[in-house]
C-alpha cells in the first residue's frame, strides 16, 4: 500500500518538477548568524519557490514576526508562484528570539510616552527593557542578514518587506532612511507609537529615495490609532517617491486583516498578468 501511494504521488507531480536544479516542496531551512550589531546569535528561516534553480535569480520577501506569519506567507507565496500569479520568490522569515520582549526592542526606534488609544504613559511602560533598539536591528537586517541571504541563494536584488503592527511602524520609519526595499507592506501599523514620530520623520526627510511601492492596510479601532495612520497616509500621498495603495478594513480586527492584506498586496506588488494556457480536460 505504501509503495502504491508513493507511485501515485510521483505521477501527480508535474513533469517540470524534475527538470530544474532543485526540487522544493515548501520545506524550511534555517540559517544562523552571529550579529556584530546585536552581539548575539540570530537565526532566519528560508523557503524556496517551486523548482528553485541556482541558474535563475529570484526576488526575496522578508517577513517580520516569523513565529506567527512565516508558515502562512511561505505557503501562499509558494502556491501563487507555482501557479504563475506572482513572481516565484524566496521567503525569509525573521523571528525575534523572545517574542514578547525582544520583538519590541527589534522593531521600535524609541520609547513611546503614549499608548495606541492616545493615553499618556510613563517610563514604566516603554523603556530599554522592551523597546527602542531598532537602530541596531536595522543594521543587522541590512548589513548582515540580507547580505547572508544574497550569499547563500540566487537573488535578483528585488526585496520586499512585510511588517504588521510594530513591523509596520518599522517599515514606515525606514522610509526616512537609506533603505534597500523596493516594496514595503505595512499592515495596521503602530503609527501611534511616540505620537506619530514615523509621520514627522517622513515630513522632514531631506533626501529622496528611489521609488518605493507601499501597500498599507488598517482597521479603525481605536480612533487615535486610525487617525495617526490616516495622517501618515496623507504624507505618503504627497511624496513623489512613493507609489501607494491603501485599504481600510472596517469589518476586520488588528490581527484578522493580515491574511487578506498579504494576499491582495502580494498580487498587486509582486504579481504579473499571465494569459491562461490551453489545457486538455
Amino acid at each position: 500500500m505504501k509503495n502504491t501511494f508513493s507511485i501515485l504521488l510521483l505521477l501527480l507531480l508535474p513533469l517540470s518538477a524534475f527538470t530544474q536544479d532543485t526540487i522544493c516542496v515548501t520545506q524550511t531551512m534555517e540559517h544562523k548568524i552571529f550579529s556584530e550589531h546585536l552581539k548575539e546569535e540570530r537565526n532566519y528561516w528560508i523557503s524556496l519557490p517551486l523548482n528553485y534553480a541556482d541558474s535563475l535569480s529570484y526576488p526575496v520577501i522578508y517577513v517580520f514576526d516569523a513565529e506567527w506569519r512565516f508558515e502562512l506567507i511561505k505557503n501562499i507565496a509558494f502556491d501563487l508562484g507555482g501557479n504563475r500569479k506572482i513572481q516565484k520568490s524566496i521567503i525569509v522569515g525573521i523571528p525575534h528570539i523572545d517574542w514578547e520582549k525582544k520583538r519590541g526592542i527589534d522593531l521600535t526606534f524609541s520609547q513611546s510616552r503614549n499608548e495606541y488609544d492616545g493615553e499618556k504613559v510613563d517610563s514604566t511602560v516603554y523603556n530599554t527593557s522592551n523597546s527602542g533598539g531598532a537602530d541596531k536591528f536595522y543594521q543587522y537586517l541590512t548589513t548582515e542578514l540580507i547580505p547572508d541571504v544574497n550569499k547563500n541563494y540566487s537573488t535578483n536584488n528585488h526585496e520586499t518587506l512585510i511588517g504588521h503592527s510594530y513591523g509596520g511602524y518599522f517599515g514606515g520609519y525606514i522610509l526616512s532612511m537609506d533603505h534597500p526595499f523596493e516594496v514595503i507592506h505595512i499592515y495596521d501599523p503602530s503609527i501611534w507609537f511616540s505620537n506619530g514620530e514615523v509621520t514627522e520623520r517622513l515630513k522632514q526627510r531631506i533626501h529622496k529615495q528611489a521609488t518605493t511601492t507601499i501597500h498599507l492596510t488598517y482597521q479603525s479601532i481605536p480612533e487615535f490609532h486610525k487617525n495617526q495612520i490616516e495622517a501618515f497616509i496623507e504624507v505618503l500621498e504627497r511624496d513623489s517617491s512613493i507609489t501607494l495603495s491603501t485599504k481600510l478594513y472596517e469589518a476586520e480586527t488588528h490581527n484578522s486583516l493580515f491574511l487578506d492584506s498579504f494576499y491582495r498586496g502580494i498580487l498587486e506588488t509582486n504579481g504579473f498578468i499571465v494569459e491562461a494556457e490551453e489545457t486538455d480536460h
